[in-house]
């Protein structure tokens, strides 16, 4: 049974919500710091990242502002499904983009080639892949383990879940590789990076969940988001 509305916007502004919401921000961080890293190593993304950088080079703006963009699209498509945000949502779409275009910014400034190059050294691309894909999932452990709503491409897949009645699995597969093809007809970068990603991101979240939220209670708020 899911929350009434009136209840939704009090379980986001809720003491225990505030006091997670430091946690939340720190664990986008270091996803968007991952993806930049995978972003600069040049041999591949995840699917979502695939379509941001498509959309970067089609828009003519930054990888993190096509992904804020992408990110307040998607809020939109929650209202049908009625899917309820939590601070963790808003705070999604501007961090990760926002870091994302730091830290690659940084990068440039020290003299870190750029992905053109990176990709043709395969050892430092597999570095910059392998190490990126562990700091989302570390990131992605954090974030949702404060509870503090599911970021929107999350959300997406569990509201899609619940109004459906498809499997999970089902339908996240389904949206990935929707959002992976339109982003390599735009120009996106599919490789290794894409299948290493989604072959090993689920454990690697798994195993930091069961450390920062060893009961599973902050991860089911995040997950489970409705409202009437």
């Amino acid at each position: 049974m899911t929350a009434p509305r009136s209840n939704w916007l009090a379980n986001a502004m809720s003491a225990e919500a505030l006091r997670r919401f430091p946690q939340s921000i720190a664990g986008q961080a270091i996803f968007a710091v991952g993806l930049s890293l995978m972003v600069n190593g040049g041999i591949g993304l995840p699917s979502w990242e695939i379509l941001h950088q498509g959309l970067s080079y089609n828009l003519g703006i930054t990888i993190g502002q096509a992904a804020q963009l992408s990110g307040l699209f998607v809020i939109l498509l929650w209202i049908p499904i009625r899917q309820a945000p939590g601070l963790g949502t808003i705070s999604n779409i501007v961090v990760i983009g926002f870091v994302m275009d730091i830290t690659l910014n940084t990068m440039r400034l020290l003299g870190v080639p750029p992905q053109e190059v990176l990709s043709q050294n395969l050892p430092v691309a597999l570095a910059l892949t392998v190490i990126g894909t562990g700091l989302v999932g570390l990131g992605s452990g954090i974030y949702i383990g404060s509870g503090n709503g599911p970021g929107p491409r999350d959300g997406l897949m569990t509201g899609f879940h619940r109004v459906t009645g498809r499997p999970i699995w089902l339908v996240r597969t389904v949206i990935e590789v929707l959002v992976g093809l339109v982003g390599i007809a735009l120009g996106g970068t599919f490789g290794f990076g894409t299948i290493w990603f989604a072959l090993t991101i689920g454990p690697q979240v798994q195993f930091w969940l069961t450390r920062i939220d060893p009961t599973g209670r902050a991860k089911r708020q995040s997950l489970s988001s409705s409202r009437r």
